[in-house]
């Protein structure tokens, strides 16, 4: 019996001292992930208006550009436009609600934004713009055959 007692102390003291120095495993570092939500039906139904010219331009746009390239995009700024670089590449304008820090508020801005033909700001090249313009030409062309 002692015998019995004295070999199940030592099984039981081999199996505490081997736990003892297992090295503690380490974690990784937590990579910063895109979100894996799956996109809402507002944000499937914003991406679905776009015409496929209009979708090619936005994700040549996405996969390709630059960060100031991006940055031109409404609500896009400079930590959004490194998101969008890391969860590259991007196969469907829908799959930017899953890049962090872009809901369906900034996705619908970013499709108005495309469906406008990518506009940009101080630029006056608009169909007004065009009309006065032609107007004035031809008022002065009228000027100059008078006299």
């Amino acid at each position: 019996m002692k015998y019995l007692f004295a070999v199940l102390v030592l099984v039981g003291m081999s199996f505490s001292v081997q736990a003892a120095e297992a090295p503690a495993k380490k974690k990784a570092p937590a990579k910063a992930e895109a979100k894996v939500e799956a996109p809402s039906a507002k944000a499937q139904a914003v991406a679905k208006t776009l015409t496929p010219l209009q979708k090619t331009k936005l994700l040549d746009l996405l996969n390709k550009g630059d960060d100031k390239a991006l940055q031109s995009l409404p609500g896009i700024g400079e930590t959004r436009a490194k998101n969008i670089v890391k969860a590259r590449p991007i196969a469907d304008p829908v799959d930017l609600v899953k890049v962090d820090g872009i809901g369906d508020a900034t996705l619908a801005e970013i499709v108005a934004h495309a469906k406008a033909g990518f506009p940009v700001e101080g630029k006056k090249d608009t169909v007004e713009h065009k009309v006065v313009t032609k107007k004035k030409g031809a008022q002065a062309d009228k000027k100059a055959a008078k006299e």
